[in-house]
């Protein structure tokens, strides 16, 4: 997809972060725009700063997690802006803290409700739409670094929706070959947003007492949104299914690499005698 003016792009997790920063840009860009955030008071926020620049763009608060209400909102942008060019899964939810093995159903729910189920009901409800028209398309849904490694950062659970959405994606890749539909998974690193503190309102007290309530350190003083918002789009232009923003993540992926061929070395290697 490289021509975005007078197109129509839906963002989830809007209100803010990289949602909010690629809506800036797609505006920019002459996108009509569809924000969707469950924080209502912030989304109103965000939609009154984009009209202000010139935008033309609707709120409309949804639950991704809750594919009635994803279903009626597809609905209701359809015939709003009368198509859909370009969807981004964005929303999504944080936890950090405690052991993977000892989490509760409900933390479950709730992470793979927002991470893993917003996606799967927007793709479901926006892409016939997208087909629809005939004009092509894209799908861009927000992963992590997190969903290729996982380090002892106590955030086990997350990485694993994130691991979730990189298959699923590529699945979605396949599924819509020659349907003019491009397919991008992007993997951030840390990016200085306000996830820690929204994902923190959004929990409550799910789960027990949130160690990380506030944005550590070294999270603060990573990318900001509007760097990964910009890679995101040259990513789209360029039609790339991974869309890497953070290149000081590359030494991870290369050790993780380097640990599955010394499995693959060893299983070369392998014969009866050894099993003895």
């Amino acid at each position: 997809m490289k021509d975005f003016a007078n197109r129509v792009a839906v963002v989830s997790g809007a209100a803010s972060g990289i949602g909010l920063a690629t809506a800036r840009r797609l505006a920019e860009l002459g996108m009509r725009l569809a924000l969707l955030d469950k924080r209502g008071d912030a989304l109103e926020r965000s939609v009154d700063e984009l009209r202000a620049a010139g935008a033309a763009v609707i709120g409309v608060t949804v639950d991704v997690a809750d594919e009635l209400e994803v279903e009626d909102a597809a609905r209701h942008i359809a015939t709003d802006l009368g198509s859909v060019d370009l969807l981004m899964n964005n929303a999504a939810v944080f936890l950090r803290g405690g052991d993977v093995a000892g989490l509760g159903d409900d933390v479950w729910r709730w992470l793979l409700g927002v991470n893993l189920f917003g996606p799967i009901h927007c793709t479901r409800s926006f892409l016939p739409y997208m087909r629809a028209h005939g004009r092509g398309g894209h799908i861009v849904t927000t992963s992590s670094i997190s969903g290729f490694v996982v380090r002892d950062r106590k955030n086990g659970a997350y990485a694993a929706t994130k691991a979730a959405l990189v298959a699923w994606s590529e699945a979605l890749l396949f599924d819509l070959k020659g349907a003019g539909i491009g397919v991008s998974v992007v993997l951030p690193g840390a990016v200085a947003s306000d996830f820690y503190l929204t994902s923190a309102a959004h929990r409550g007290d799910l789960g027990g007492p949130n160690l990380y309530p506030t944005t550590p350190p070294d999270t603060a003083a990573g990318m900001t949104p509007a760097e990964v918002a910009a890679r995101i789009i040259d990513g789209i232009r360029a039609n790339r299914f991974f869309i890497a923003t953070h290149d000081n993540t590359r030494a991870m992926i290369e050790s993780r690499h380097a640990e599955l061929m010394a499995a693959y070395d060893a299983a070369a290697a392998w014969t009866p005698d050894a099993a003895t």
